[in-house]
């Protein structure tokens, strides 16, 4: 019998300037043009990275900048590729201000290379060369200037989704238990309304309600933004 065997995975998904990426790309120019001037002629693309998992200690890599070598440059019409844990920045839990920082702190990280008078520095193509910058010190001081100290506690509350995530595995989401733990976690739904959601949207709200619990006792962090069911089942409770 001929075992069958499983496709290699791909690790990155570089993402089309079309409508589905349009949100993403919009907010990386308002970004640009807003605190990166000098990258307003850079091409600068996205990509999902689904290969980054949490280390030993729990860290996880969320995003990366990086720069088109030039045999890139031959290839694709790229400067930059900016990488993002596609898990991570498309939980629902995650809010649209984290996402905001991290694009500002992986932009940061993308610069021009300048000559010994100043002056950018062109190939001979006539083409900008850029490099990547290292942090000030742990953090580019513009970014704690325009998200606070945002590092270390993003990096904490991916650590959360990843615990949340694990805690609820693949096992059945029950109503009763379901019910229970959304009312630990703040939010009182009748058990006629979850009986109502599909297994999908248990074990989402099941997540939600782990992860919200975490968060209790982290006051630093943001609170998760609950998924659309469990928002109207509480619009509709408080009503």
């Amino acid at each position: 019998m001929t075992r069958s065997r499983k496709p290699k995975k791909v690790s990155y998904q570089v993402l089309a300037r079309d409508d589905q990426h349009r949100p993403i790309y919009a907010r990386l120019e308002r970004l640009v043009e807003a605190h990166h001037e000098e990258l307003r002629d850079a091409r600068i693309a996205l990509a999902w990275c689904t290969s980054w998992k949490a280390d030993v200690d729990g860290h996880v890599t969320l995003g990366r900048c990086k720069k088109a070598s030039d045999l890139d440059r031959e290839l694709a019409a790229f400067d930059f590729v900016i990488l993002l844990q596609r898990d991570f920045w498309m939980n629902a839990a995650v809010t649209d201000t984290q996402r905001e920082a991290l694009l500002d702190h992986e932009l940061c990280h993308a610069t021009v290379s300048y000559d010994d008078d100043g002056e950018p520095k062109v190939d001979e193509r006539g083409r900008t060369v850029f490099r990547i910058r290292k942090h000030d010190i742990e953090e580019f001081q513009c970014i704690v200037d325009r998200h606070g100290t945002w590092k270390h506690d993003l990096e904490q509350f991916a650590q959360a989704i990843a615990r949340a995530r694990s805690a609820t595995g693949g096992a059945w989401v029950g109503y009763r238990s379901l019910v229970a733990q959304l009312a630990k976690a703040g939010v009182t739904v009748g058990l006629d309304v979850v009986r109502e959601w599909s297994e999908a949207e248990r074990r989402e709200a099941a997540e939600w309600a782990a992860l919200q619990i975490e968060l209790q006792d982290v006051p630093m962090l943001d609170q998760a933004t609950p998924p659309a069911h469990v928002a109207a089942a509480r619009a509709t409770q408080e009503s």
